[in-house]
């Protein structure tokens, strides 16, 4: 069954359009700490905009992880300030911040800024704002280029379906609808390797990587129907590897048995502190994330805070105790309480 854009996506998809067709140059950015949703999807709409006959231009503030470096087109993202391109596109994005050092006031005033996410906590920061609640951007992205007859070939198929799957953990996610399985039909259809696609994504993981791992696993800490981890720039150094490298640890934490939420704490380079969240259906995550400037979904989130990892993990923890407590039903519990105390080794 082939699916339609809706008239909504149809008048915003004209909208693009018409912006684009005025350009010569677009700028397209992914978000900082860059996952298969913002570099797929970003991918994808670079090489149907070339279709067009615009010269694009990648750009990402960090290194894209080097399990999507399969990606066509992966090694042309630099971390670039916006020049003389005619628009700019946001890919992902939640909030304007997520671009990190790319973003400057004065050149996102001269040009059309096109904002597009699925992120339901989206604050509309672009000129044009494509905002639509889906499992992936990349789901968005796919619905664009069929409003615009645009033919998707196994390249841009390739890098749509996995900005899918990556941001569905391998279609296991609780928005994993009918809709994006058709969608996830067409891409196959046009060429996209699927089998491929989730053994890169997923399966492939340096020895380096396997011992950040298993010492942020022997760290981690079970508490409140809490399990977290922490990821500092010591043990980056210590086991050679870039900050990106533990993104997938928490969707592993919430695999445990038992917990209602899972988060890691990852130290950045600047000192600031990447917090990630998963929670379990029913247990909404993406409002504590927004309390600390983030955003997300109900059940993946994130959020970057300014300040020592010790203060910060406290706050956080504090906030996810009291997320599970108000929603739960019970009385919500006392934020001075040192929820880091009650932890206890997963060993």
């Amino acid at each position: 069954m082939k699916t339609q854009p809706t008239t909504e996506m149809t008048n915003s998809a004209d909208e693009v359009r018409r912006i684009v067709r005025r350009a010569e140059k677009a700028l397209i950015i992914a978000h900082i700490a860059p996952d298969g949703d913002t570099v797929g999807s970003a991918l994808g709409l670079a090489w149907a905009l070339r279709g067009w006959g615009l010269d694009v231009r990648l750009s990402c503030a960090d290194p894209i992880p080097n399990e999507l470096r399969f990606l066509p087109g992966s090694a042309e993202f630099a971390p670039r300030p916006p020049m003389d391109e005619d628009v700019i596109f946001v890919i992902d994005a939640s909030d304007i911040e997520r671009i990190g050092s790319l973003y400057d006031a004065d050149a996102f005033g001269r040009v059309p800024v096109i904002n597009i996410d699925h992120h339901v906590t989206n604050i509309r920061y672009g000129d044009l704002n494509l905002v639509v609640d889906k499992a992936a951007t990349a789901e968005i992205i796919f619905d664009l280029l069929k409003a615009w007859d645009v033919e998707v070939d196994e390249r841009i198929g390739t890098c749509l379906l996995t900005g899918i799957v990556t941001d569905t953990q391998g279609f296991r996610t609780s928005n994993t609808t009918p809709d994006l399985m058709r969608t996830s039909v067409q891409l196959m259809e046009a060429g996209a390797p699927l089998s491929q696609i989730m053994d890169l994504a997923f399966n492939r993981r340096s020895t380096s990587v396997l011992r950040l791992w298993g010492a942020a696993l022997t760290n981690a800490q079970i508490a409140d129907g809490i399990v977290w981890s922490e990821i500092t720039q010591a043990l980056l150094r210590s086991t050679g590897v870039t900050d990106a490298a533990g993104k997938g640890l928490v969707n592993f934490l919430s695999t445990l048995d038992g917990p209602l939420v899972a988060v890691l704490f990852r130290e950045a380079a600047d000192g600031r502190i990447d917090v990630s969240f998963r929670s379990v259906p029913g247990v909404d995550i993406s409002g504590v994330a927004f309390s600390f400037g983030g955003g997300g979904h109900p059940q993946a989130a994130g959020c970057v805070i300014s300040g020592p990892l010790p203060e910060v993990r406290e706050r956080v923890l504090n906030a996810v105790r009291e997320a599970i407590a108000m929603q739960r039903g019970n009385h919500a519990p006392d934020r001075n309480a040192p929820a880091t105390a009650a932890g206890v080794p997963l060993s």
